[in-house]
């Protein structure tokens, strides 16, 4: 009888570890999860000009251009200003450390999750020469995680897009957003006017 619950009772030990085990796996926020990226072909160094985000001309330089558009990530827009780290998994061309992106447009190529600006393709390499090669390639296999954004000379910034029309249809693009949650909702309300 003692031998039996001693089985029993390692076997419970065992099975409640590996629970925890898969738990912790699957809640981790920090691990990199492996997709396929590509990127914007007809941009320069830097994103495009326009996007689904609606930074506009902004949208193209914001985090020195190391931009991206995003499939499954961008989720109706809430994913729009998340940072994530992108690296390529290549060994022969790419860099342990990758890049930084910011998510400032929707789309997808042909199963991936990113479409990074050329730049910021190209940053995914060790030398010059490597981000020639990955950019041959065009479409290249990568590891990602969310990352804190940061930007520690600017404060958060809510800018009115310039087709709002008063007082029917108002829209407005958040520059900026530190950290690493998402902003799911804004409350606007009306104040007094002191003139």
């Amino acid at each position: 009888m003692t031998a039996l619950s001693l089985q029993s009772l390692l076997f419970l030990s065992a099975t409640l570890l590996l629970i925890q085990s898969l738990a912790e796996a699957a809640t981790c926020s920090n691990c990199f999860i492996q997709s396929r990226a590509a990127y914007y072909p007809n941009s320069d160094e830097q994103g495009t000009d326009t996007g689904a985000c609606g930074y506009g001309s902004f949208g193209a330089t914001l985090n020195g251009g190391d931009v991206s558009a995003a499939s499954d990530l961008y989720r109706s827009g809430v994913g729009c200003g998340a940072c994530y780290q992108v690296r390529c998994t290549n060994s022969e061309y790419c860099s342990d450390r990758g890049i930084r992106v910011v998510i400032t447009d929707q789309g997808s190529s042909d199963n991936t999750d990113f479409i990074l600006s050329r730049g910021a393709f190209g940053r995914m390499a060790q030398t010059t020469d490597a981000a020639a090669c990955l950019l041959a390639l065009g479409i290249v296999a990568i590891e990602y995680r969310r990352v804190s954004c940061s930007y520690p000379y600017n404060n958060i910034t809510i800018k009115i897009d310039e087709n709002s029309n008063f007082p029917y249809y108002l829209a407005f693009a958040i520059w900026y957003q530190q950290g690493k949650k998402d902003i799911t909702a804004v409350q606007l309300c009306e104040t007094q006017n002191f003139e």
